[in-house]
C-alpha cells in the first residue's frame, strides 16, 4: 500500500492507494530502482471499470520483450479508485500521490521512469503531466500552498489509444462508428459518472470548467504549455478504426506544432485497427493464455505479436538517449 503525506486536499486526507509492482526484474536489480527502466503503468476501462490485473498478460508480453533486448525492467500499476463511487479529481490525486511514492520512498530517478496509459489511463496520465507543472488546486485545496512537485517522468510518455477530450466528439466518432468496439453513448456515461458532483456546475467556470487543461487535451483553457509539461520521448498509437482516431492524430499534429526539435514524438495509426488493438489482441489469444496459466512466462515463448512494435519504439529510443 502506498500511504503519503503530500499536502492534498483535505477531502482526500492520508490518501492510502492500492499499488502493484506487477513485474520485477530478477536478473540483476536488487530493487526497481536499480532497474534500466520503470514503467508507471495507468489502466483504461472509462474510469469506470478495470483494474491491473486485467492488464497482467499485456504488460507481461511487454516486459518479457525489454528483458530480451538486455534492459531490466519492473512495471508498476496503480489501482485507482473508480466512478461513480469516487469522482474527479481522485484518481488524479491518487496517481500523483503513487508517482511521489515512486520518486521519493522507492527512490526511483524520474528519469529512469516511463509513464504508460491508454485510453482513459491516457487521459489520466496527462492530466498527471500537467498536474507535476502546474499543480490543481483541486487536489492540493485552495488554502495549501503549492507543494514542490517531483520532476516529470524522463523516460519518456507511452500512450495507447488515449482519451483525450470528455466532451468533444471529433468526426471519426461518426465515420468509426461501426467498426470500434467503444460507442459515443457509452463515452457519454462514463463522462458523466467520473464528473460527478461536478454536472451542477458544469457551465460555471468560476466553479468547475470541463475545457480545464487537467481534463481536456484537445481545446484546454487555458492553453496547455505542452514543451513545458510533455517529456522528451512520446510514443503514441491508435487504430484507425477507432473513433478516437481523428482526435488523437489532432492532438499529435497539435504537439509537434507546438514542441522543440529536441522532443521525438512516434505516431502510429494502426490500419484496420479498433480501439486498445495491442491490448485486445492480447486477450484474444489464447495460446498465450495457455502458456501463462502453464508458467511459461519469462521462458522466452509468448508471442510478442503487436506488443513487441510497442517494445521496439521504447527500445530503440531508450539506447539512443540517456536513460541506459
Amino acid at each position: 500500500m502506498v500511504n503519503t503525506t503530500s499536502p492534498v486536499n483535505p477531502e482526500f486526507g492520508q490518501l492510502r492507494i492500492a499499488d502493484y509492482f506487477l513485474f520485477r526484474s530478477i536478473r540483476e536489480p536488487d530493487t526497481p530502482a536499480e532497474s534500466d527502466l520503470v514503467i508507471f503503468y495507468l489502466h483504461g476501462g472509462g474510469y469506470l471499470t478495470g483494474q491491473p490485473g486485467h492488464y497482467l498478460l499485456f504488460l507481461l508480453r511487454l516486459a518479457e520483450y525489454v528483458l530480451a533486448q538486455d534492459i531490466s525492467v519492473s512495471i508498476f500499476t496503480l489501482d485507482y479508485s473508480l466512478a461513480p463511487e469516487s469522482s474527479y479529481p481522485t484518481q488524479l490525486a491518487e496517481s500523483a500521490a503513487a508517482y511521489a511514492y515512486l520518486v521519493n520512498e522507492k527512490q526511483i530517478p524520474p528519469g529512469k521512469i516511463l509513464l504508460a496509459g491508454d485510453s482513459a489511463g491516457g487521459h489520466l496520465a496527462l492530466s498527471l503531466l500537467v498536474h507535476l507543472q502546474n499543480p490543481n488546486p483541486l487536489v492540493l485545496g485552495r488554502e495549501t500552498s503549492q507543494p514542490n512537485s517531483p520532476p516529470k517522468p524522463g523516460a519518456g510518455l507511452l500512450l495507447l489509444s488515449p482519451w483525450l477530450s470528455l466532451h468533444h466528439q471529433s468526426k471519426s466518432y461518426v465515420t468509426n462508428a461501426h467498426t470500434d468496439i467503444l460507442t459515443g453513448p457509452f463515452l457519454h456515461e462514463c463522462a458523466q459518472r467520473f464528473l460527478r458532483g461536478h454536472l451542477e456546475s458544469f457551465n460555471d467556470p468560476e466553479t468547475f470548467d470541463p475545457n480545464s487543461p487537467y481534463l481536456e487535451f484537445l481545446h484546454p483553457s487555458p492553453a496547455t504549455d505542452w514543451e513545458a509539461v510533455l517529456p522528451s520521448r512520446i510514443w503514441v498509437f491508435a487504430g484507425a478504426d477507432e473513433i478516437f482516431a481523428d482526435a488523437i492524430t489532432q492532438w499529435v499534429e497539435s504537439v509537434k506544432k507546438s514542441k522543440k526539435s529536441t522532443t521525438n514524438i512516434e505516431f502510429q495509426l494502426g490500419p484496420g485497427r479498433e480501439h486498445d488493438w495491442q491490448w485486445v489482441e492480447t486477450q484474444l489469444n489464447e495460446t498465450a493464455k495457455k502458456k501463462f496459466l502453464n508458467g511459461q512466462v519469462g521462458d522466452g515463448i509468448l508471442e510478442f505479436g503487436e506488443t513487441a512494435k510497442i517494445g521496439e519504439y521504447i527500445v530503440q529510443k531508450l539506447r539512443d538517449g540517456v536513460v541506459l
